[in-house]
């Protein structure tokens, strides 16, 4: 009965299932009755109590914090149209930049600047973010959370849920929209369509008469189940079209480093991403492989992050992972019951079957708490597997108690203030533990991320920016593994794709706007 390391594939289909799982005693785990007691509404009741506090900044400490040229450019044209505002049409704004130029910092920059400089209580601006790791990583709100956007079909707002939106935007004169790529023509002409909404005054406007801010990488990976911003041939074109203001961030802070194997890295990043597959490049990435690496290099790299191109790929590795601990592991299958929320449909719901075990290293895939950092993607650990008395997998959880690294809440455990408790949710049709295992990731899933270790398996498929944001999550090329090693036709294949050509043409376009904007701005 006990567990065993045979990584054979029909061992790892059994793993929650075997009677080394299932005879375990998971009624054994027995919280402190003062927590018990606080677990069910930790979160709910937590929420309306406490109010995350943002760092602002004073005019002092702005005064001492250093730009790139390109950062103070963009920064200027923000605070020069909100002191001028009233007298000037609204801005519409691209800030470009590629992997690790400072965006993130940019926005909070913006941020709190607009925050001194208005007069009103309220900050003007709000800022989205197409994923919860990315809105945790610059303090934002989703995208569909911020303006009520539907998962699915698009329907006009009205009654309650509109003048809700109309009382929570109404102090809003800028929204700045970050890792611009995920926009897709679907999306862009959603934001638009509930920003006429909100301000009804300005309805026939585009985006409402509301200033917009985009930021990010054309280069990077594109929305799914969409095409990238910039291919659109329908009326989202001409909103696209309507950004003539554009900043491009040229000065990479991620990557530093004055070696020459750093010097090197900057410039294979830098032609991966104009989709130029060259020979030596390929092969100084090759250098970073199993081959090359030492005993103590490879068990380093064993415990960082993998990223897969492809779901199956990061699902296997997870399930390798998760057998290699040795310890029992719960089988929690979703409760299945009627629609509760047609916001989802079949692909959005939550698993049908999640493993569970103790110093599992898992991922939550709901945004239960954005801005204490409990989002879609955020990392933890598995501390306790609480189960309600006489019940026992596959049953669920009564709730699952996770270490996130991240989290700056307030307490739940005050002798372990990274412990959170993680109850089932109900999306859909399925009632589930929002957690998934996360020693393995996709590609898609890691943009936005900055890492200091990787293991990297691009696949066999390029798609646009596959290849680029993977490579570029890493600040060193020390901190990269390659495997398993790819060969240089595989490594062609990122100057194929079909929207390269376009992309390119739209970079072009974009550079001659943003060198008019150097000159009107200086």
């Amino acid at each position: 009965m006990g567990a065993t390391n045979n990584f054979a594939q029909n061992d790892l289909q059994m793993l929650g299932r075997r009677d080394y799982d299932i005879n375990y005693l998971w009624g054994a785990t027995v919280m402190e009755d003062q927590l018990d007691c606080t677990t069910l509404q930790f979160i709910a009741a937590t929420k309306l109590q406490f109010q995350h506090a943002s760092v602002q900044i004073s005019t002092q400490d702005t005064q001492k914090i250093e730009l790139s040229p390109k950062q103070k450019v963009a920064l200027d044209i923000v605070l020069q149209h909100h002191n001028k505002q009233s007298a000037t049409t609204p801005l519409q704004m691209i800030v470009q930049g590629t992997a690790g130029t400072g965006k993130s910092f940019l926005i909070d920059c913006i941020r709190k600047q607009l925050n001194i400089s208005t007069t009103v209580k309220q900050n003007p601006l709000l800022v989205l973010a197409p994923t919860g790791v990315v809105s945790f990583n610059i303090q934002a709100t989703t995208i569909h959370a911020g303006l009520r956007i539907p998962i699915r079909e698009m329907h006009p707002l009205i009654g309650q849920p509109l003048m809700t939106l109309q009382e929570q935007l109404k102090h809003i004169k800028y929204i700045l929209i970050d890792e611009m790529s995920f926009l897709g023509p679907k999306l862009l002409l959603k934001i638009d369509s509930c920003l006429r909404q909100a301000f009804p005054d300005s309805q026939h406007e585009s985006f409402g008469g509301v200033s917009i801010i985009l930021v990010g990488d054309l280069a990077q990976l594109p929305p799914v189940m969409d095409k990238p911003i910039y291919a659109s041939h329908s009326t989202t074109l001409s909103l696209w079209l309507s950004f003539t203001t554009v900043v491009t961030l040229d000065t990479i802070f991620r990557q530093q480093g004055a070696s020459i194997r750093q010097h090197q890295f900057k410039i294979v990043l830098h032609n991966i991403r104009n989709a130029q597959a060259l020979q030596h490049d390929w092969q100084f990435l090759m250098c970073q492989t199993n081959a090359t690496l030492t005993i103590q290099q490879k068990k380093d790299f064993n415990s960082s992050i993998h990223l897969f191109a492809t779901n199956e790929s990061a699902r296997l590795h997870n399930r390798k992972m998760l057998k290699e601990l040795n310890l029992p592991i719960a089988l929690s299958l979703a409760k299945v019951g009627k629609q509760t929320n047609t916001e989802y449909d079949n692909n959005e719901q939550l698993p049908l079957e999640v493993l569970l075990s103790i110093n599992q290293q898992v991922m939550l895939i709901a945004n239960l708490w954005i801005e204490v950092g409990l989002v879609n993607g955020a990392i933890g650990l598995i501390k306790k597997i609480v189960y309600e008395n006489n019940t026992k997998p596959p049953d669920l959880p009564k709730y699952v108690v996770v270490q996130f690294k991240d989290y700056n809440g307030p307490p739940w455990d005050i002798a372990h203030p990274k412990d959170i408790p993680i109850l089932p949710i109900t999306r859909g049709r399925r009632t589930q533990v929002p957690l998934t295992m996360s020693w393995a990731i996709t590609i898609h899933k890691s943009q936005g991320l900055t890492l200091e270790k990787a293991t990297i398996d691009i696949g066999n498929t390029e798609k646009q920016g596959l290849t680029f944001t993977a490579i570029s999550r890493v600040k060193t090329i020390d901190g990269i593994r390659i495997e398993p090693p790819f060969s240089f036709e595989r490594y062609s294949k990122l100057q194929n794709n079909a929207y390269t050509s376009i992309r390119k043409k739209e970079e072009t376009h974009l550079q001659l706007l943003s060198a008019q904007t150097n000159i009107y701005s200086t």
